[in-house]
């Protein structure tokens, strides 16, 4: 009875063990099957399909960006210019 005893707790402790050997090997063999490889494949298509979106949004907002700041640059130089004209008309006078 002591070695039946010594099998059964063995057997009892390696329980997860052996549980996890196999549902690898069934996940290994759902993963590596076709239709497994075909919904990746098309979920990554879509990531990729997310990153262009993404990417042309942002390129537009860099451009609108860079359309306000020449437009600031350009208010600024005219009233920059503005002023320097206003110092030589108030410099003629005197």
């Amino acid at each position: 009875m002591d070695k039946f005893e010594k099998v059964v707790k063995v057997a009892r402790k390696s329980k997860p063990f052996l549980g996890g050997v196999l549902f690898g090997t069934l996940g290994l063999k759902v993963l590596t099957g076709k239709d497994a490889k075909r919904l990746y494949a098309n979920v990554i298509a879509k990531g990729y399909e997310a990153r262009d979106e993404i990417e042309a949004s942002i390129d537009h907002v860099k451009q609108q960006g860079e359309d306000v700041l020449a437009d600031a640059q350009a208010i600024y130089e005219a009233k920059k210019e503005a002023e320097a004209l206003e110092l030589l008309g108030e410099a003629e006078e005197v």
